[in-house]
Order: structure tokens, then sequence, then C-alpha cells
């Protein structure tokens, strides 16, 4: 994994602009804000790497002053998840920063910071995903970061292919082919890419349920999926794709699998 400054156009903190850390999968948007420098650059760094630990790939803004992090917000800053330390200058500054941004539509995840337990029930009011204590044990810190990825799934993946690094909208994808070395993208619309890796690296990389792998061949959208029949899939544009016999009985129970969590989410 590497790390590099964006552009100056894209930094806003007073501790030297947003960080990406590159890994494989899906752009968090992250901003931690925070008056101690030393504190705020090293939990940067603590999340790049839990992050990239999961394939994730983060941009992390940092701000030591609330009201910068709030013109930024106002200003179409959009960040996922918020690292908001409680106090500043001995007042409750990330408190109200906090409701704040919930007046203003701000729907990011909040993970409070302090060194004193004392103001978690205070924090109830915004909803915050989380409340950690300094010194942030990098258990508790796993545990925030699990609750957001749940909440999170992404719906991209990053492949490489002739044109350098492409993002691919999961849910345009009919199905995933291998060819050789190449991976053949085919998408709602008829039309594919071509990418380069193997399935079973893809396949770890994917949200859990979302695809099935009916062949050594194949990963295929359960979403798109029509019908099986006789070793068979037909999906959505009207293409067949083989399924073994080793595998038919398990994908026919994730199709069911699929089907009976859609159900439940209505």
């Amino acid at each position: 994994m590497t790390y590099f400054s964006l552009p100056p156009g894209r930094e806003r903190s007073a501790f030297g602009g947003s960080i990406i850390g590159r890994g494989e999968g899906a752009l968090y948007n992250i901003a931690v804000c925070d008056d101690d420098r030393a504190f705020a650059e090293a939990f940067r760094e603590r999340l790049i790497a839990a992050l990239g630990r999961r394939d994730a790939e983060c941009a992390v803004t940092l701000f030591s002053d609330p009201d910068e992090l709030s013109r930024s917000v106002e200003e179409g800053a959009w960040y996922q998840l918020l690292f908001l330390d409680v106090m500043f200058s001995d007042t409750e500054q990330g408190l109200r920063l906090a409701a704040s941004l919930r007046r203003a539509g701000c729907g990011a995840d909040i993970v409070f910071m302090s060194s004193s337990p004392d103001f978690a029930a205070d924090s109830f009011d915004v909803s915050p995903l989380h409340y950690l204590v300094k010194p942030i044990a990098e258990e508790k810190l796993e545990t925030a970061l699990e609750r957001f990825l749940e909440k999170n799934t992404p719906t991209m993946v990053r492949l490489r292919s002739s044109r350098g690094y492409v993002q691919i909208h999961l849910e345009e994808v009919t199905f995933f082919e291998i060819y050789s070395r190449e991976i053949v993208v085919h998408k709602a619309d008829r039309t594919s890419e071509i990418c380069v890796g193997t399935l079973k690296e893809l396949e770890d990389r994917l949200p859990a349920h979302t695809f099935v792998r009916p062949h050594r061949s194949y990963l295929v959208n359960l979403d798109r999926i029509v019908e099986i029949v006789r070793y068979q899939l037909r999906v959505s544009t009207g293409e067949t794709i083989p399924v073994s016999k080793k595998l038919y009985g398990a994908v026919q129970q994730a199709i069911v699998d699929h089907a009976d969590r859609r159900a439940a989410a209505f």
C-alpha cells in the first residue's frame, strides 16, 4: 500500500491535507477532527492500515478545528465516516459540531473520541456509531470499523485493465467470466469490460451474498439470475451460464437464501 497527498484543491487539513491509503476495494471518505496534531496524524495512519488490511481504499482528511470541518461539509465535501474529538479548548465543541451537522442533514457515521467516558451519554442524541476512549485500544478501533463496514457495503470494485484501474459498479454487472488471466465483465446493458486478475482474487473482494460461483469460470450476480434449470443459469440479458454438477445444490441454495434475504428486507 502507498500513500500520497491529494492535489492542493482537495487539501483541507491544518495538519497537511488528505492522505489516501491504496487498497483494492471501495473508496471511503473519512474525516478526523482533533486539535492534537501528533494524535491525529498517528490515528490517520492507524485507519489507513486497518482498512488496508480489509482491502479498502480510504481518503482520510484531518481537521484541527470543528468550524473548519463544518465549513468543508457546507461547501460540499462528502464524508462517510467522521471521527470527532469531544473536547476542544476545554469546551464540548465536538458534541456541538455533531449536532449541527445532523441538523444540516449530514448522514455520515460519527465516532466520538475522548480521554474520558463521561460524555458518552450526551453523545446519544446524534446516534453515534461508537464512542472511543483515549488511548484507543486497537480492538476498540477494529470494532468501530467493523460496524462502519457492515453498514457501508461497497457497491464498486476496482480492477486493472489496459486503460489503467477502472471502477466497476457491481449493480451493473450480470456476471464475470475468466478467460486465461483476463476477467470479462459482462454488464446488464450488454456491454463488457476486459480486466486482469483471477476469479478467486475477485471473489474474495466482493461483498458477501451478492455473487455466486456456479462454475470455475464464472461469478454471477444473484440479482441478475432469472432461473436455474438443468445445470444452467439464465440471467436477465438472456444469456445462459453453465452450472457444474458438483456445485448445483449449493447454487440452488444460494439463490433461495438470496430470495429470502430480499423478502425479509421489505
